[in-house]
């Protein structure tokens, strides 16, 4: 009879299995980010849990992780879990007492000091603005020559508030996209980089419904995804399309056509004692998200400033 440590040991090694379809990752020329709502994640999350979370970021770049609970000692536990060289950005709570993370690797990618939440001014005549019920969550970061910003988000859901909790999600979105585009209009200098990538749970349950509309449709710039990740399942089942990598187009990085989900719930706390729903309970009901994205070397960047129209 295998032992705990055995049973961990080979599911580690299916795992691993699974994270082979993920690119390796290469210094100055490719950037790999993940987006993953780990639920509930707090100290309550088990070693054996975190040890599982923990090898799956460790084949990223970039992790934006969202429902963070108020304690952040699972967080830390994380870190330790990790490499010496990751490190944390981690946000004020906001709704439903969550907090937001970056975790990244140092070696790879460096904070180039912009983090930050987006809340809207009122006046002294008209202090109630609309605001995300969770803020959303920015930092700026450096991958070789490249700066880009990053925004995660967790959208309400509002299923149990039927038509208002809808128009609440729908306007979270629209406002939220207004919000980057002005951002990635602006002049190259500003504290924002016009490089954006927005990512998170948005809750969008089908592809094409009027909250993925809100995110994809509008005036110029336009947010743009891989062909099928509209579709790709990304909780645990696989039967809804709630967490998205969206970015805007630049001549500054490529996207490698490469991306997709850790399906882990079909390799993880399979013995045969384990409750059915043990992975969604112990790790999560939201599988992490990931697309690659090669960075624009020094002779692309010289060759397009010779390229340009005088």
């Amino acid at each position: 009879m295998s032992t705990e440590q055995q049973i961990i040991a080979r599911e580690r090694q299916a795992l691993m299995d699974l994270l082979a379809a993920v690119p390796l990752r290469s210094i100055d020329e490719n950037v790999l980010i993940a987006s993953w709502n780990i639920a509930q994640f707090s100290d309550k999350k088990k070693k054996r849990a975190l040890q599982y979370i923990a090898d799956i970021c460790e084949r990223f770049d970039i992790i934006a992780i969202q429902e963070v609970k108020t304690n952040l000692r699972g967080l830390a536990k994380l870190q330790e879990l990790l490499p010496g060289n990751y490190k944390i950005l981690v946000s004020d709570p906001t709704g439903n007492n969550e907090r937001m993370a970056f975790l990244y690797d140092k070696r790879t990618v460096i904070s180039t000091g912009l983090v930050c939440e987006i809340a809207f001014n009122g006046t002294i005549a008209s202090p109630n603005v609309f605001q995300f019920q969770r803020s959303p969550y920015c930092a700026s970061f450096r991958a070789g020559r490249f700066d880009f910003t990053i925004v995660s988000v967790h959208i309400a859901e509002g299923s149990g508030q039927g038509a208002v909790g809808h128009k609440l999600r729908e306007q979270e979105i629209t406002e939220l996209v207004k919000f980057i585009k002005h951002e990635a209009g602006r002049a190259q200098d500003t504290v924002f980089d016009p490089d954006f990538f927005l990512v998170g749970d948005f809750n969008i349950q089908i592809d094409g419904d009027r909250f993925f509309q809100a995110l994809t449709d509008g005036e110029a710039p336009r947010f743009m995804m891989p062909d099928g990740m509209n579709k790709l399942g990304t909780n645990l089942d696989q039967t809804k399309t709630f967490d998205k990598i969206a970015w805007i187009p630049s001549n500054e990085f490529e996207f490698t056509g490469k991306f997709g989900t850790i399906p882990f719930g079909s390799v993880l706390y399979q013995e045969t004692d384990q409750p059915k729903d043990a992975a969604r309970k112990e790790v999560s009901d939201h599988l992490p998200i990931w697309a690659e994205f090669r960075i624009t070397e020094l002779q692309a960047e010289l060759d397009q400033i010779l390229n340009q129209r005088e």
